[in-house]
């Protein structure tokens, strides 16, 4: 069963989640935000992973980035010309349905058959959007809201993502 989807993410402060639509996923969301964490620093890594959640950490906390998500019935090639592509992961589904999970909303949900999968997650925009993001805090620190609101949402989208989802074996 191949399936796929794209959408633009509103963040949680800069992290958005990939995981199981329908399980409890508290214990495995607390497990990947320590994975994803650096010891002794403030930042941390781009993913962390455990059981049934991916997190993502963007390249800034109001980054708004455009994802697509593909469940693939067999393995495919990370040769997607201008993607960075990260070490790969495991995500298990064991409801039969993967989200995207942003700022407490599932922002995209697809069909996915219970198991085990290697995800791939590729990457393009985040130095754009760490240089677009410094121009506007920058641009914006004498404006109202409504300017400062309109120059970020002009970002939406700088920052993209690629995840690739297929049965491990």
């Amino acid at each position: 069963m191949s399936a796929y989807g794209e959408t633009i993410v509103d963040t949680a402060e800069g992290t958005f989640l990939i995981r199981d639509a329908l399980a409890d996923t508290d214990a495995d969301q607390a497990a990947a935000a320590r994975a994803a964490r650096i010891p002794g620093r403030r930042g941390g890594r781009m993913l962390g992973a455990a059981g049934t959640v991916i997190q993502v950490r963007c390249a800034h906390q109001y980054s708004c980035p455009q994802i697509r998500i593909e469940v693939l019935d067999a393995a495919t090639p990370a040769d997607e010309g201008a993607w960075q592509w990260a070490e790969p992961l495991e995500l298990t589904v064991v409801s039969g349905r993967i989200g995207v999970e942003g700022d407490a909303n599932f922002a995209l949900e697809l069909n996915a058959s219970p198991g085990r999968y290697v995800a791939m997650v590729g990457h393009q925009g985040r130095r754009e959007m760490e240089e677009a993001a410094v121009h506007v805090e920058t641009a914006t620190i004498q404006t109202g809201g409504e300017e400062t609101y309109a120059a970020w949402q002009r970002l939406r989208g700088t920052e993209k993502y690629l995840v690739r989802l297929w049965p491990s074996l």
